[in-house]
């Protein structure tokens, strides 16, 4: 099965828009990637670095201001690989790129073959960036006793919210029965968690080579698709868990999204998360499932006093029947959020594929779900209260 193109996020900084556009103009040409590429100036590119995959800092006739730029580069995105670009190949030039911190040289006019060469090499490096040994990132997962409550729309636009905010998010779906987190971010992985679940030997380099990278720089591993690949998916606790170890080793921070329905699989998924996001309307069978779900996940040792975050979607004030203050006392906790309801927006961010920061920047729904990305608790707190994996691969 043939790969999909690989995604890199490239800006290029220059103080002479020509030579920003040819470059720019050159990357366009270079195959079986896709490639999303800025140009600005030295200033307005480190006050906007948005952390790029790639970055090729222009050098003038005198260089010193440039090399600035790669040290500034290096300092503010540790992970961004950096190619420095002058007229020529002189070796002063050169080395004090190399020791500001380039990764390499190239000499103008750049050529297609270098620059495919380039873009090979920093996704080689990003797929053998070694796994975390000691540490796992954070486990958040998402469930909704009742369907429709907009889980997924949740799931996917948090992670875009805290992927914009320098975090290292990876999404796993594992609605198996009709998971679409990748349709609601335009993506088409050539592997799902399908291919995962089945694999013989479950490691780092395989795990990350089934991940599909979303333009925005986080990583989705796909549900499979609804009755396009063999019946519904058996998936066991123990392997839901294994997969999830993997994750969470590989990203600072795992977003899960769950079918409604309490299978094994979700059971294991919320008894591991260092923060469970309990998604509700304020509608009476949806607060009677959330009562049903954290009775038994106490009876499964989860503490939702520390772990949940109650969050209702969808509240229209004019037309609800129940308030936030009732849903609260009904289910004895405190909402974490109350989220506006948008169905205008929500709608055509989901039949575009596209995040609802892309489709409505700033909108009401956008900004609150954004709000979710801010810690509940300090970090000490936090790391106290993150038993998941420590507890249940003991």
């Amino acid at each position: 099965m043939d790969r999909p193109a690989e995604p890199l996020r490239i800006l290029c900084l220059s103080r002479d828009p020509t030579i920003a556009a040819g470059v720019a103009a050159m990357l366009a040409s270079v195959p079986d990637f896709v490639l999303a590429t800025r140009t600005a100036d030295y200033d307005e590119g480190l006050q906007d670095l948005r952390d790029p995959d790639l970055a090729f800092v222009v050098l003038e006739e005198d260089p010193t201001a440039g090399i600035a730029v790669i040290e500034d580069v290096r300092r503010k995105s540790k992970a961004t690989h950096v190619v420095a670009v002058s007229l020529d190949d002189d070796a002063e030039t050169i080395v004090g790129a190399m020791r500001a911190g380039a990764s390499e040289h190239l000499s103008l006019p750049l050529s297609q073959q270098e620059l495919f060469k380039t873009c090979i090499k920093v996704v080689e490096l990003r797929r053998s960036k070694p796994a975390k040994d000691d540490t796992h990132g954070e486990l958040w997962v998402a469930y909704g006793p009742k369907g429709g409550v907009g889980v997924t729309s949740l799931v996917v636009n948090l992670a875009v919210a805290l992927q914009a905010a320098q975090r290292d998010v990876a999404i796993v779906d594992l609605d198996v029965y009709a998971g679409d987190a990748a349709f609601f971010l335009d993506v088409k992985p050539a592997y799902t968690l399908r291919q995962v679940a089945g694999a013989e030997h479950l490691d780092p380099v395989f795990l990350r080579g089934a991940m599909t990278r979303h333009r925005s720089g986080l990583s989705i591993l796909a549900a499979p698709a609804a009755g396009g690949d063999g019946p519904p998916l058996e998936l066991s606790a123990s392997r839901t868990l294994a997969i999830l170890e993997l994750v969470t080793g590989m990203h600072e921070l795992t977003l899960v999204d769950t079918p409604g329905i309490p299978s094994e699989s979700t059971r294991a998924a919320l008894g591991a998360a260092d923060r469970v996001l309990l998604v509700t309307d304020l509608t009476v069978p949806a607060l009677h499932g959330c009562l049903r779900t954290l009775d038994w996940l106490r009876r499964e040792g989860v503490d939702p006093e520390s772990t949940v975050d109650v969050i209702v979607n969808k509240h229209d004030s004019r037309s609800a029947k129940v308030t936030p203050k009732d849903a609260s006392r009904t289910l004895g906790l405190p909402l974490r959020a109350v989220l506006p309801r948008d169905d205008g927006t929500a709608l055509d961010a989901a039949n575009a594929g596209k995040p609802l920061a892309e489709v409505k920047p700033g909108g009401i729904l956008e900004r609150a779900i954004a709000g979710l990305a801010a810690p509940t608790a300090p970090a000490a707190e936090v790391s106290q209260r993150r038993p998941g994996f420590l507890r249940l691969f003991s």
